[in-house]
This record gives C-alpha cells, structure tokens and sequence, in this order.
C-alpha cells in the first residue's frame, strides 16, 4: 500500500494564523476536513501535527509542520523517515508569492524559486523529486512589491472565499496524481 505525504507549510505562531505565509496549512486543514479525516494530533518526532486517512489505495498522512517555515526541512525529513515515504510521493504546499490570488501550480523536481521553506526542505531531503503545490497570494495591488512586503499580512475574508474554490481545483488535481 502506498502512503501519500501531504504538507501544508506555515508559521506556527497564532500571529501568522491567518497571513499568506500560511496558505499550505489553510490548504491541508481544508483537504483533511474534504476527506474526513481525524483531529490533528501532535507527532513531536515529527515536529508537525498529523491526520491520517485511509483510502483504497493506501494511506494520505496530512501533516502541519510546528516549526517556523524556515525551518521546515527538518520536519519533512522526520516525517518521510517516521512513515516511510518516498519522495515521489511527498506533496509540499505552501504559498507563492509569483502567482496572483487565484491561481495555483502543482509541479514535480523544481527549484525553490527564492522560497526559503521549499529551500529548507530540498537541502534536508537532498532533492528536489518532491511535489510542489504552489498557491497563488499576490494581489494585483502588490504587483510591484517584493514579497517580504506583503507574506505575512492577512487574507482577507473575501480572499479566503476566493482561496477556498481554488482549494476544490487543487483537490481535483491531487485526485488525478493519486488516482483516489
């Protein structure tokens, strides 16, 4: 049976809870409540919180990294090691500060493209054979701002609505990669 690793990359202070750095965690929060999955749990090994669902086909293990986004190589390694995932089978989401609100990506063996998480967790797993899940958080309004200007401020109700259809898309997408 093959097990999925799921991550939603975020900060874990209540300060960034609602912010554009958190996008990943919005995402798996909402994909593990689409596919019922159980209350989070604290796994301290792997420094993340865990669901775990399981499907036909194998096991999805949802997890919400407890470390701040830098620093969250360190939380995939353990996660991949403690579950035995191959890392064909990891999926990272996490925010992109290149794409408008309203757009997303999923992309296999690329590059950080200047994301210090995604950076943190190449440099760990010693690749970059990993799914990205790349969301869209740049309004129109900060379109020639560089993103350390714009990250960490919040979405707005509105926007979430918006992220929220975008999150129903991305699921399709998974769905046709994990053939669920």
């Amino acid at each position: 049976m093959t097990k999925y690793l799921i991550v939603g990359l975020g900060n874990p202070d209540i300060l960034y809870k609602f912010s554009r750095h958190n996008c990943g965690s919005f995402f798996v929060s909402w994909l593990n409540e689409k596919l019922k999955g159980g209350e989070f749990k604290l796994n301290k090994k792997c420094l993340s919180q865990i669901s775990q669902i399981n499907i036909e086909k194998g096991t999805i293990i949802i997890a919400k990294p407890t470390v701040f986004m830098n620093q969250s190589g360190e939380a995939i390694k353990r996660l991949k090691k403690f579950f035995e995932v191959q890392n064909k089978d990891i999926f990272i989401c996490h925010d992109d500060s290149d794409l408008f609100l309203g757009n997303f990506k999923i992309q296999f063996k690329r590059g950080s493209a200047g994301h210090k998480g995604i950076e943190s967790i190449i440099k760990a797993l010693k690749t970059n054979a990993f799914y990205r899940i790349r969301i869209g958080v740049r309004l129109e309004k900060f379109k020639n701002l560089k993103a350390e200007h714009f990250i960490l401020k919040n979405f707005s109700l509105k926007e979430r609505e918006i992220l929220k259809e975008i999150f129903n898309q991305i699921f399709l997408e998974i769905q046709k990669i994990l053939t669920f």
